[in-house]
């Protein structure tokens, strides 16, 4: 393995490594390309079916898992780079000994990109839709909260400011808005912010205890989450506007992570219904039911290549 050291470091402007790694570990030193066979655009997920979490990529059908991490530690909710062609992505990692923030190319020789560096967690990174900053929560001034960086990991900035937990951070398609979760009035209810902070607005009202990780669909009209009422988690749509919520699964088992087909067709998830973590999908209305992934580990989706 050969390291570059930032040269950011040197100039005491930013902590972090540059790895160019060759992997010796994973399947290939190759262009890692998805094979095109599965009708749709690739889904990264995290997976344990080799012992330890890695980030995996697999076609829109579940067909042709890849491995993209190899490493003893945990690699978890990564992030497609947000232009739809690309091989690059973005993921938590505590390899260094507590959760960082990582941007990795996976294709040829792979590139791995320290974009965080604390000793608190920092993790669930989703870039913008102009791929200029990374959205993250982070516990770094004491409980839960978000932040937004810089692509290149610089100028990190607080956006919530709450006693209670922020989390689940997403974007909205066109950027101007951010969908979270928060405990600040005293259940876990959505809210919108701007992408600076300010503007909060409340979407959600009563007493299901909502949140997660949060998913706009394609078009920006709706926004999918899961949510804990009469203890089930299941999988719930609402308008944007804080409209018309809809529950999507009614299971016995926990249902969560939803994300959107990027033509709004299908809502993937992740479902302990089988007995272990596996990852199905849906149409937007519940029905259509189909599971992707059949592997002995646990399997959770984090997110499809726009």
């Amino acid at each position: 393995m050969r390291i570059e050291k930032n040269p950011l470091r040197a100039q005491g402007l930013f902590i972090a490594s540059c790895f160019v790694m060759s992997f010796s570990s994973c399947a290939t030193d190759q262009l890692v390309q998805p094979s095109g066979n599965g009708g749709g655009n690739p889904i990264l997920f995290t997976s344990a079916r080799d012992g330890d979490f890695n980030i995996f990529m697999m076609e829109s059908n579940g067909s042709a898992p890849v491995r993209l991490t190899a490493d003893t530690a945990v690699d978890q909710s990564a992030d497609w780079f947000p232009d739809g062609r690309g091989l690059e992505i973005a993921f938590m990692s505590d390899r260094d000994g507590d959760f960082e923030i990582y941007d990795m190319y996976v294709g040829g020789r792979r590139r791995l990109l320290q974009l965080t560096d604390n000793e608190k967690r920092d993790g669930f990174p989703r870039w913008s839709p102009d791929a200029s900053k990374i959205l993250f929560t982070s516990n770094r001034d004491g409980d839960f909260e978000l932040y937004v960086m810089d692509a290149d990991g610089s100028n990190p900035t607080r956006l919530t400011f709450n006693a209670g937990e922020d989390i689940g951070g997403a974007w909205s398609p066109d950027g101007s808005r951010i969908a979270f979760a928060s405990v600040r009035g005293g259940d876990r209810e959505i809210y919108l912010m701007r992408p600076d902070g300010t503007d909060i607005v409340r979407l959600t009202n009563n007493t299901v205890f909502e949140g997660g990780r949060l998913a706009w669909s394609p078009d920006g009209s709706r926004i999918a989450f899961h949510a804990r009422a009469n203890r089930n988690t299941d999988i719930y749509v609402i308008d944007a506007d804080g409209r018309n919520e809809m529950r999507l699964t009614d299971d016995p088992a926990v249902d969560q992570y939803p994300n959107w087909s990027p033509d709004g067709l299908r809502i993937a998830f992740t479902t302990d219904r089988d007995g272990d973590g596996e990852i199905y999908s849906m149409s937007p209305d519940g029905t259509g039911l189909v599971r992707m992934t059949t592997s002995v580990g646990f399997d959770a989706l984090d997110s499809w290549r726009p």
